[in-house]
């Protein structure tokens, strides 16, 4: 799991912290002690993004935010309507005098309200940016939560949900229920602060809940639309055919996606998910984004993964644009038809009835787990060998001509900088900035993967030169017993010839330096997300950051 470097975009931030196990939290089970008192006093809980986040050892986990709305405060607002329901099981037993009676029993309890439904899998969150919803209220938010790690406990998210959409294009029920959540929350908003928007923002699951309920708002209650602000959704598939099977024409569908922006990772598989049509012809503005690694959904470093965004100063998460890396939009272009072709090849060889989030996980699990599916061993293999190898073919591509972008681009933006003026030229710094560090991480990587090729080469090498030159040694020592030989050849083995000190300290020393480069990388990417600031504070502001830098990193290795 990888966290946001910095608090620079309010629904980033938002989004993130839906979830469980973030810097900053919202989900009722996460929170202090304290700060469930608070909330369960009915009083609204503080959380303020221009402050840096920390870790347990008190070490900086996240940087504070700039030029966030109302400085980066926001308050999460009580869900007075939570309330517990009881699941009932009506069982009918034995009378003793004849017949039956029937006994009802409570066999599960859950937790249910506006904006909570444990049983449907639904979790979102109201923000405001003062401490109660009044007229002065500027700013509000709903963060939808989305998909909780798979388990029995959250199969909602994954096969009513998730499954469901993927599947058939579905109104998804959690999308049902935020759609009410809307309508009664702008109606909120409407009698008590009524020169308030409601903004939107969600992860994963979440854009498509949002994206839903957001549309149906506008296609059933237009004039509750207009409270609606922006709607900001991050890592989510391409909703487009789902909302004409809700019934959208295609001028709603394009009227309701004008307050919409996706960023999504070119590398991952639910960001391109639906994602064959051209980008402007999708729901809402879609941006694909220059993510900080070359990294699939299925690496550790995943690509579905906060951390993967690129924030400046502004809060502008760094985007491709057909003069800048175009690479990466022809690179989610292909992710979504290989997926698409995946999906078909699965459903060839007859496995029905089985969900696109299904599928998508058993081609990460490998063999096996396509196996489980329906298929054959054979079928499976070379369905994941075609998938897996294309699949890392579309990011070593992209990251091929990523290098050969900087390469010709970088050279120019000194040119471009000097003639630049005003918002023009910070823009274009920050860019420089940012190829500058992707071409170092880039270039560090290949160094340090290349050492390693060659002293396994080099080794193996060796190691097949000594099994030749023993075997030529027994060849023509006709005259000696084969003890003999052996004890002439007795010094011959592969540690006389091969210093394995040296082979660690070689690796090491590449280790060392592409650590070094990446520690470089990250305060390049740390000074453009803070260029202003920077700029005033001269080489002491550098100095900082790359010190501040070295400490984080190494709290994370």
């Amino acid at each position: 799991m990888s966290d946001l470097e910095n608090f620079n975009n309010i629904y980033a931030n938002l989004a993130e912290s839906a979830y469980n196990g973030r810097p900053m939290n919202f989900p009722y089970e996460s929170l202090k002690k304290k700060q469930k008192e608070i909330l369960d006093s009915g009083k609204s809980l503080q959380f303020s993004y221009s402050e840096n986040a920390l870790n347990k050892k008190g070490e900086v986990q996240v940087r504070g935010g700039t030029n966030l709305p109302n400085d980066g405060v926001v308050y999460l607002q009580p869900d007075k309507t939570v309330h517990t329901e009881e699941v009932r099981t009506n069982l009918q037993v034995p009378n003793p005098n004849g017949g039956y009676q029937t006994d009802t029993y409570v066999t599960n309890t859950y937790q249910k309200g506006l904006l909570t439904d444990e049983q449907a899998g639904f979790n979102a969150y109201f923000v405001t940016d003062t401490p109660k919803l009044n007229k002065e209220t500027k700013e509000t938010y709903l963060a939808v939560r989305g998909s909780d790690a798979f388990s029995m406990d959250t199969l909602n998210d994954w096969v009513s949900n998730d499954g469901n959409f993927a599947l058939t294009n579905a109104y998804i029920p959690q999308a049902k229920l935020a759609n009410q959540a809307l309508i009664s929350k702008i109606k909120e908003i409407k009698e008590q602060a009524p020169q308030a928007k409601l903004n939107v923002t969600g992860h994963s699951l979440g854009t498509i809940v949002s994206a839903q309920a957001v549309a149906k708002l506008y296609q059933e209650h237009p004039k509750s639309f207009d409270t609606i602000g922006q709607v900001v959704l991050f890592d989510g598939p391409d909703v487009t055919q789902s909302l004409k099977k809700m019934g959208l024409s295609d001028k709603e569908i394009k009227a309701a996606g004008e307050k919409v922006t996706y960023y999504v990772n070119p590398f991952d598989m639910v960001s391109m998910l639906n994602r064959t049509a051209p980008y402007e012809k999708q729901f809402g503005h879609v941006n694909v984004i220059v993510p900080v690694h070359f990294s699939t959904s299925f690496d550790k470093m995943s690509s579905h993964d906060f951390g993967e965004f690129q924030m400046d100063a502004h809060g502008k998460p760094l985007s491709a644009s057909k003069s800048f890396h175009p690479e990466m939009l022809t690179a989610g272009h292909q992710l979504a038809q290989l997926i698409e072709r995946s999906i078909s090849k699965i459903e060839a060889v007859g496995v029905t009835g089985i969900t696109t989030s299904a599928i998508l996980t058993a081609l990460s699990g490998g063999v096996s787990a396509l196996v489980a599916l329906g298929m054959t061993a054979a079928q499976a293999k070379s369905i994941y060998d075609d998938f897996n190898k294309d699949y890392q073919g579309i990011v070593s591509e992209a990251n091929k001509k990523a290098k050969a972008w900087n390469a010709e681009h970088i050279p120019d933006y000194q040119n471009r900088i000097r003639s630049a003026s005003g918002s023009q030229k910070v823009e274009l710094r920050v860019e420089l900035l940012q190829s500058v560090a992707q071409d170092a991480m880039i270039r560090s990587e290949e160094f340090t993967t290349e050492v390693k090729t060659e002293l396994s080469e080099a080794l193996e090498q060796v190691q097949k030169e000594i099994i030749s030159g023993v075997q030529a040694a027994h060849n023509v020592a006709h005259h000696l017993d084969v003890w003999e030989v052996n004890g002439l050849l007795s010094d011959f083995t592969i540690s006389h010839f091969w210093d394995t000190g040296v082979e660690e300290s070689t690796k090491e020393a590449a280790k060392n330096y592409q650590t070094e480069i990446e520690e470089f990388s990250a305060t390049l990417m740390k000074i453009g997300q803070n260029i202003e600031q920077v700029d005033s504070q001269g080489a002491a502001g550098f100095n900082s950051l790359m010190n501040q830098t070295k400490v984080n990193w190494g709290a994370t290795k």
